[in-house]
């Protein structure tokens, strides 16, 4: 496969859900000695990888209120919910984004604890952890080390507030999920590679996801088509398509379905139906297809945010090299001072 090193590849993944017992360790501390919600705070896409897990969260727990906000506006907000008893989990890479930085530094000085998954060591987050998760990770492999950090220390929570029973069966079938993302890489491979020829010139793309993949439709969107290849995209909720969107949708419009495995699945059936008798370039990415270690339809619901991302990060290599575009070149994030 083009621009992948898979021992590598391996050897993150692995990394990252091998912080399992620190995790477990921390979320049974926090349960011991109490909590009155959680906040998933973050910005970009930490905060787009948030949202599958509220929505987990919300088909799944009564009894744990959790809330996902971008940094900078909870900070612009004061948010009502937050108190000293509130449990903050946050997200990098980096570890120095400064919108993470001012949030977590907030959290942690109002007395609420804070929880960090960080790729890079030492760096300025730490000052702000109370408990810090780092294992390395780069772009095209850092969501599956997000998803594996905040599907088990939910799940964990899930699990001591008596709501998620199944928690031991999920995170034994975790621990061997590397190999089968590596074949789902290797699945979608040849797919991805015509589809970016294809996409090469083609300058909007619409994608529309729902349910627990709405997070990953906004993240592609913006983070890998806008920022990494500055393609003009629009994200849309499955559930929101027909409320306006679909007025945009002509024959040569490019038509980009999330589908996951979830409850929602009949709403982009519903999208599905309705692009495909206008636009002639619809395409599909469908966790469904995916082989994984489970047989529990629950648990394959849970790890599709994963799943999808693995996938389409095929189609993101293939597209930087048609587009001579890498995918770290930036005009102005990071670049200039705004």
């Amino acid at each position: 496969m083009y621009d992948i090193d898979l021992n590598h590849y391996t050897e993150v993944v692995d990394k990252a859900l091998a912080l399992r017992p620190q995790i477990e360790a921390a979320v049974d501390k926090i349960c011991e000695e109490g909590y009155s919600n959680i906040f998933f705070i973050g910005c970009g896409g930490t905060y787009a990888h948030s949202l599958p897990m509220m929505y987990w969260l919300e088909t799944t727990s009564s009894r744990i209120n959790a809330y996902s906000v971008i940094a900078a506006e909870f900070m612009a907000m004061g948010h009502k919910k937050f108190s000293k008893d509130s449990v903050c989990v946050f997200s990098t890479r980096s570890g120095n984004t400064k919108e993470i930085l001012a949030a977590a530094k907030f959290c942690k000085e109002a007395g609420a604890r804070t929880l960090v998954y960080v790729s890079n060591e030492n760096t300025p987050i730490y000052e702000f952890a109370d408990y810090i998760f780092q294992s390395p990770a780069e772009d095209p492999n850092l969501c599956e080390a997000i998803y594996s950090y905040s599907i088990t220390l939910l799940a964990r929570f899930m699990k001591n507030a008596g709501e998620f029973p199944k928690y031991d069966e999920l995170v034994e079938g975790m621990s061997k999920l590397t190999p089968y993302l590596i074949r789902a890489k290797e699945q979608y491979d040849p797919f991805c590679q015509d589809l970016a020829k294809k996409f090469k010139d083609v300058n909007y793309h619409m994608i529309v996801g729902g349910g627990i993949l709405w997070g990953e439709a906004y993240d592609y969107a913006m983070c890998i088509l806008e920022e990494m290849q500055w393609i003009k995209t629009k994200s849309i909720h499955a559930c929101e398509f027909f409320h306006g969107t679909l007025e945009l949708v002509e024959e040569d419009t490019s038509v980009i379905l999330f589908y996951g495995e979830d409850e929602t699945r009949p709403l982009m059936d519903r999208v599905s139906n309705f692009v495909n008798k206008v636009s002639k370039e619809v395409t599909v990415f469908d966790t469904k297809t995916v082989e994984l270690p489970f047989t529990d339809p629950e648990f394959r619901k849970i790890v599709s945010p994963m799943v999808i991302y693995t996938i389409t990060e095929r189609l993101s290599a293939h597209l930087a090299k048609e587009r001579n575009h890498p995918l770290t070149t930036r005009r102005y994030y990071r670049q200039i001072e705004y």
